[in-house]
């Protein structure tokens, strides 16, 4: 691209949710705010925190009304002509996929989507893999109901739902796949086409989605990691600082994630090593303390939600940080968060994961679904001494946050150039 040529980024983001998606974007408003020209458009209805983030960042907000559908939000930009027509580069932060067909009415600037989870393949994303290896075939309503079906059956198996309210799901799932497929092709209509450049947050995101999409391994892309800057705006890290005697766990209580796997784990672990305890943040209440409780299993401490500060001071001290995930993480934060702080995680095989750690010398991965592998793996990391500033040190030649967002700078100027094409 000239130098001459000033990028001028509009990113869209709906902020209607404060998660993982939110909090990695507004890390990378914080690393481009002096590098290139970036407003906001946001949802009238987004989370005050969001909001509050991005006013503190120091970047120029609008605001547009919104609607949900389908769990996906439906912005209207009628009023944002100025706006859209100031850009050279749409950036679509998060799952505002529809938006894109509005905005090449206003101007036929190019268009770059953050693929960030698999909202763009299937309509009801636990459909992808029901508790299986991920579907690498095209979206279907057949494969939706047998998606939907296998996922009731596995949540009656852990004790989420009743055998006879599996059965009666297994049926209605029948109707219900057929509705959300054809609810679903209606609003994503012409939404891959309007899109002229993806960056996905993994190289395992992208294989899902380029396997899904018909075409879509032409179009230009980038993988561009999540920075994760976050825990070091809480925690310090000390590079002597001893570890706990506990291991952590945050990822929360749905199932993809796997809590009910590190249960059965620690089962195992607990034996060999009586004084360690399992930290469990974000299930205190949940099925996953009554499973634990049913289970009979010692040393187990449940919490509710942490404010950040005192979240990221308990994963500082931990022994290592599991994240057991069942489903194909897109990218999976915690793992990377813990090794900013010299924390070693263990990780399942499923998705991103293995790409965000060093296998061997910031942490472990082990086999999707496997107990016992996850069992050996967190009694590896028992058994070493690992060493806190080598951690740090490789967690930012994996992923580095300035790298990343170079990449991601380098990737919109290429659009600008592109987008005379499209």
């Amino acid at each position: 691209m000239s130098s001459t040529v000033i990028l001028r980024v509009l990113a869209v983001a709906h902020g209607l949710g404060f998660g993982g998606a939110q909090i990695s974007t507004l890390e990378f408003f914080e690393l481009l705010r002096n590098k290139i020209e970036l407003k906001a458009l946001v949802c009238e209805g987004a989370d005050k925190r969001f909001i509050s983030a991005i006013n503190y960042i120091g970047v120029e907000t609008y605001k547009a009304s919104c609607s949900i559908t389908m769990n996906y939000p439906v912005i209207n930009v009628d009023s944002m002509k100025k706006l859209i027509e100031w850009a050279n580069v749409i950036w679509i932060t998060d799952t505002e996929y529809s938006v894109t067909l509005q905005m090449k009415r206003i101007k036929n600037v190019p268009i770059v989507a953050h693929l960030r989870s698999y909202a763009l393949v299937c309509p009801w994303y636990g459909a992808l893999y029901g508790f299986r290896e991920p579907c690498l075939r095209r979206c279907s309503a057949w494969r939706i109901i047998r998606c939907k079906q296998g996922i009731n059956l596995e949540l009656a198996k852990i004790g989420l739902l009743s055998s006879i309210r599996a059965r009666l799901y297994w049926l209605l799932d029948f109707a219900k796949g057929p509705s959300d497929y054809y609810r679903w092709s209606r609003l994503m209509s012409g939404v891959v086409e309007a899109i002229d450049g993806f960056v996905a947050v993994s190289k395992a995101l992208w294989d899902i989605h380029v396997s899904h999409l018909l075409g879509l391994g032409s179009k230009p892309f980038s993988i561009v990691y999540n920075p994760v800057t976050e825990p070091l705006g809480y925690v310090k890290p000390a590079p002597r600082e001893p570890y706990g005697d506990y291991i952590f766990y945050a990822s929360g209580s749905n199932p993809d994630k796997g809590p009910h796997l590190l249960l059965e784990a620690w089962s195992t672990v607990f034996k060999e090593f009586k004084d360690l305890k399992l930290y469990i943040v974000g299930c205190k209440g949940s099925w996953v303390e009554m499973l634990a409780k049913k289970m009979n299993l010692g040393n187990v401490v449940f919490f509710g939600r942490l404010p950040l500060d005192e979240y990221y001071r308990l994963m500082y001290r931990a022994r290592a940080v599991v994240m057991p995930s069942i489903w194909p993480e897109p990218f999976g934060r915690i793992p990377v968060e813990a090794n900013r702080l010299g924390v070693p995680a263990i990780v399942s095989s499923a998705g991103g994961l293995p790409e965000t750690i060093v296998d061997g010398i910031t942490g472990y991965t082990f086999r999707a679904g496997d107990v016992n592998d996850l069992a050996k793996k967190i009694m590896w990391v028992l058994e070493r001494d690992f060493d806190r500033e080598e951690i740090i040190r490789y967690s930012y030649e994996k992923i580095n946050p300035h790298r990343e967002v170079e990449k991601l700078i380098k990737f919109f100027e290429s659009m600008i150039s592109y987008g005379g094409r499209v």
